[in-house]
């Protein structure tokens, strides 16, 4: 028993260190060691080294501009395995001394690494980074990655960040598949074509322009989000964007209206070949109404998933407010059998009042037995417009009696 005198820090058990350390910027890790003599060197075994924004804020100006060599010395007085080392700091710059540290971590069963640069030129990822075998998550931004002859796949990698990272199509289809244990799948880089293959993949997010994307092998995949950024006009997407029958157990879906549009370019069918029976939410970007392709697709998928919880929908704002368009749901699609007995939730997002917007609204009230609350945004031109939606709102039937329909104007910026 340690004398009753002496201050606690000083015999904490080593696991209870660790956390604390684990939990503190790297520099606040490093000042523990004035602390008493247990956790003098204590910092040092860390097997973990984050230099990140919140590092690169608690440094002075002068410290600034002696930043590489304040993490060159960190690295050099550190001892022991790195399971986890993190390099993303404002202005970080591609320079041959991140080849150093790469090497240095990769020799000392790196499993977690993240490498952010900021600025300047692509930075070309070394060999040694490729030797990483058990590497569990990689995150890289603003690099070029092109794996060496020979190179077997990350086999215990479970997630992959990609950020503006250079990398060819076939490469990047090759490296997913050499994974087989990966489950998380993160892109925000442009690619013309892509084929995912992944037994273990449970969430796949991409926001950015892939022309072509295919599931492959991917009964596991649960979550998808094929959002890009930029305005309507943004480009095309190829029909073959994505089957949905090949990702049956999807419980969480987010398309942007390109996406839609690319699945609907292939022909719309009355159901999906494959009843989504897991998707539970889905969130569409930019649908317009007066699209019937859009239209058409909205109604397919709402049909082809019975157990449906929340839907989230921005409209794509009519050119010609109430504008009058020929689209009557029930006759038109033949929406007599769309069966929305779990749906709780509906969101709908700049909404002008146009008839197609305010008759899919009608459709989902009147077959959604179970609603709880729907939010509708309003996007009108003035006070009228408002009026004569609300006034057309409060006819429309609910099958749900417990139903609570919330409008709000939407701000103006």
């Amino acid at each position: 028993m340690p004398d009753s005198t002496s201050d606690i820090i000083s015999h904490l058990p080593g696991n209870v260190l660790d956390k604390i350390l684990m939990c503190l910027p790297i520099q606040d890790a490093v000042r523990t060691s004035l602390l008493s003599r247990e956790w003098r060197y204590a910092w040092m075994k860390l097997p973990q080294l984050v230099f990140d924004e919140m590092f690169y804020r608690d440094l002075n100006k002068t410290m600034h501009a002696k930043l590489l060599m304040i993490i060159y010395k960190v690295m050099f007085l550190h001892r022991g395995p790195i399971i986890k080392f993190a390099l993303s700091l404002p202005g970080l710059e591609s320079c041959s001394e991140i080849d150093q540290w790469i090497l240095y971590v990769s020799n000392n069963d790196i499993q977690d690494f993240t490498l952010h640069i900021w600025e300047g030129e692509l930075y070309k990822l070394p060999s040694s980074l490729y030797t990483c075998s058990l590497l569990k998550h990689l995150s890289l931004s603003f690099c070029m990655l092109k794996p060496p002859p020979g190179f077997e796949g990350f086999t215990r990698l479970l997630s992959l960040n990609l950020d503006e990272v250079v990398i060819a199509d076939d490469v990047l289809s090759s490296l997913i598949s050499s994974c087989p244990l990966l489950e998380q799948l993160i892109l925000s880089t442009s690619l013309n074509s892509l084929e995912v293959i992944g037994p273990n993949l449970k969430s796949v997010c991409c926001f950015s322009h892939i022309r072509a994307i295919c599931f492959t092998n991917t009964s596991h995949l649960a979550n998808v989000s094929l959002c890009l950024e930029g305005g309507k006009n943004g480009g095309e997407i190829s029909s073959s964007v994505v089957l949905l029958d090949s990702i049956p157990v999807i419980e969480f879906l987010e398309l942007d209206f390109r996406y839609v549009k690319g699945i609907a370019a292939c022909g719309v069918p009355t159901r999906l070949p494959t009843t989504l029976n897991n998707l539970k939410n889905i969130v569409l970007y930019d649908i317009s109404f007066e699209e019937r392709d859009e239209v058409s697709f909205l109604i397919c998928l709402i049909r082809s998933s019975p157990n449906l919880e929340k839907i989230a929908i921005s409209a794509f704002p009519s050119a010609t407010f109430a504008i009058s368009v020929d689209l009557d749901f029930s006759e038109m699609h033949g929406c007599s059998d769309v069966s929305l007995n779990q749906l709780r939730k509906v969101d709908m997002i700049n909404v002008s009042g146009t008839k197609p917007e305010l008759e899919f609204i009608k459709l989902l009230l009147a077959k959604s037995l179970m609603l709880e609350t729907m939010l509708i945004e309003l996007k009108a031109q003035n006070v009228a417009d408002e009026l004569r939606i609300l006034e057309e709102l409060t006819r429309f039937r609910r099958a749900s009696p417990q139903a609570e329909m919330i409008l709000v104007r939407q701000a103006v910026h």
